[in-house]
Order: structure tokens, then C-alpha cells, then sequence
């Protein structure tokens, strides 16, 4: 069984919600989620949002 200093994250590079349509992109250096940026404008979706992302069953989120 690997220790937590052993695990490394395996995130998707993209996201979107199923209700609003807000867009995440995967930042690499930061480690975090950034809102997608299409011409200039933020696909930021609802302000208020309990957003359902499009991530399924398959995705292992945990490298092995």
C-alpha cells in the first residue's frame, strides 16, 4: 500500500459542467483548476452552480 507522500494525482486535463457549462482547464505548474479562457471571455458558467462535472467511471484519478 503506498504512504501519502507516494501518491501522485492523475487529474484530468479538462472538465466542464453538465448544468451550466463551465470549462476548467488542469494547471500543471499551479496544481489547481482554471476557468477555461475562449477569445478573451471566461466559460465560467453559473456564479451559484453545484456543478456536475462530465468526468466519468473510467478516469483513475489515482496514479497506480
Amino acid at each position: 500500500m503506498a504512504t501519502m507522500s507516494q501518491v501522485r494525482l492523475n487529474p484530468p486535463a479538462r472538465r466542464s459542467c453538465l448544468l451550466c457549462g463551465r470549462e476548467d482547464v488542469w494547471d500543471d505548474e499551479a496544481g489547481e483548476w482554471r476557468i477555461r479562457v475562449e477569445d478573451g471571455e471566461k466559460l465560467a458558467g453559473k456564479r451559484f452552480c453545484m456543478h456536475e462535472w462530465d468526468i466519468t467511471g473510467t478516469h483513475k484519478p489515482i496514479h497506480e
